[in-house]
């Protein structure tokens, strides 16, 4: 798998963006600047965003028609939001001070419109903190699958079931889990889906999505439409705009299909490997680092059904194990909780072994 890659040597960065595809260059030569040098344009390049959707439909267990291709998490939020009908005596929505920041930022703007922020109070790990949280008041809960800061895996399924039986819109963040852990909105019972490909898939800015289940589609309006949006794109009727009738109405305005050409070859290649494979090798490098590692600096859940793909470390001395991460030359951040250590399927033993050795040393 290595080998389909350009990987840099001890890369342990793909929750930040997952490493190049090699076809990936040559799909953007032929599938993007070819048509433009030709002036095939959008002939050729509309057939790129069908194959978006079908690519990753097929990954999600979903149908094309229910996959919207976004520039971005944030944009993919705010289309959700804005064309939801709204109820008087429900304005809050919900969510957990452990989302990515531009969910809460997104969401902040809501009071615009009538909408109430409110952070569940308790580890959002627990069902019974959101059973608690969720009441008459609540119009739409958020929930990140994998958690950025710390990799802990929410019970999406749980929650979302919670929220069908107070009639509550669900919205689930997979930014951090999709090409790290499985993913299956349908079987989750998720209203609606938000993530990006530019992490664990590979894809590269650019290429982010939204998935609406079938029957939130025609109940919801979106304001921030484009032509994109339209029934008919090449209508060309300013006086005529019809939404498109499935999740193609979230579209919005004139988008860059080069994220999309970018998109298509790595999903060339999952359909080479299958997922399963990359899952599987996660599971192992993150089971042999927790195996080796003293548990009171292991942030990140050492239980694999509980984690995502990253591993979260907090040294007491977090000076040494910096030292000693700039000296083995390993890419990796650092966030408040602790230094972030993310596996992939072309992670090597030899990476694993430096790695290991490096966190060690600052265990001493």
């Amino acid at each position: 798998m290595r080998d389909l890659f350009h990987v840099p040597e001890n890369y342990f960065l793909s929750h930040s963006v997952g490493c190049l595809p090699k076809q990936s260059e040559a799909a953007l030569t032929e599938q993007f600047f070819a048509p433009w040098k030709t002036g095939t344009t959008w002939a050729d390049w509309m057939p790129v965003f069908d194959e978006f959707r079908t690519g990753l439909a097929a990954l999600l267990s979903v149908q094309p028609s229910t996959i919207c291709p976004q520039v971005n998490v944030s944009s993919a939020l705010t289309k959700i939001l804005y064309s939801l009908p709204q109820h008087a005596n429900r304005n809050v929505i919900l969510l957990s001070k452990l989302d990515f920041p531009t969910i809460g930022f997104v969401f902040e703007q809501a009071a615009r419109v009538g909408y109430e922020v409110r952070f569940i109070d308790g580890d959002p790990t627990e069902i019974e903190t959101w059973r608690a949280a969720i009441d008459e008041t609540v119009a739409i809960v958020h929930v990140t699958h994998a958690t950025s800061n710390t990799s802990h895996l929410l019970p999406v399924q749980d929650i979302c079931a919670v929220a069908r039986t107070k009639g509550v819109t669900t919205i689930v963040d997979v930014a951090q889990s999709l090409g790290a852990v499985p993913v299956d909105p349908s079987a989750w019972g998720v209203d609606f889906a938000i993530g990006t490909g530019v992490k664990f898939l590979c894809f590269g800015p650019g290429a982010c999505f939204l998935y609406a289940a079938p029957y939130m589609i025609s109940q919801c309006n979106p304001m921030d439409v484009g032509w994109f949006s339209h029934e008919n794109p090449f209508e060309m009727d300013i006086e005529s705009f019809r939404y498109a009738p499935d999740a193609l109405r979230f579209f919005g305005g004139t988008p860059s299909p080069a994220p999309f050409v970018l998109a298509n070859a790595a999903m060339r290649v999952w359909n080479l490997i299958e997922l399963d494979t990359v899952y599987a090798r996660i599971d192992t490098c993150l089971s042999e680092l927790c195996e080796k590692l003293p548990e009171p600096m292991i942030v990140s859940p050492m239980m694999s059904h509980r984690r995502g793909a990253t591993l979260v470390i907090a040294p007491r001395d977090r000076g040494a194990l910096q030292h000693n991460l700039s000296e083995c030359g390993i890419h990796c951040d650092a966030r408040k909780e602790g230094f972030r250590f993310s596996m992939h399927g072309y992670t090597s033993d030899a990476e694993l072994d430096v790695l290991s050795r490096a966190l060690l040393a600052a265990a001493d």
